[in-house]
């Protein structure tokens, strides 16, 4: 019987978060998540620390869902 070798790779993602402002975003809302918050809570949390919203807007729940989809942070 012959044996079969399998090499798996990752892929090479193009859409990885380069921006140092992204990665930091990132981290603050995976951490957010982490503690059960629901987006509604994370909101008011981002904004009672003064965490910079993205493109000077301020954060609202739909910004919140919206940067969770584009960072790809799991719901």
């Amino acid at each position: 019987m012959k044996q079969l070798k399998v090499a798996v790779k990752k892929r090479h993602q193009q859409n990885d978060v380069t921006d140092p402002h992204d990665t930091a975003l990132k981290q603050v809302l995976e951490r957010l998540k982490k503690k059960g918050l629901n987006p509604m809570q994370m909101c008011h949390k981002l904004i009672e620390h003064e965490e910079p919203a993205p493109q000077d807007q301020t954060w609202s729940y739909d910004l919140v869902v919206a940067e969770c989809k584009r960072l790809k942070i799991p719901h």
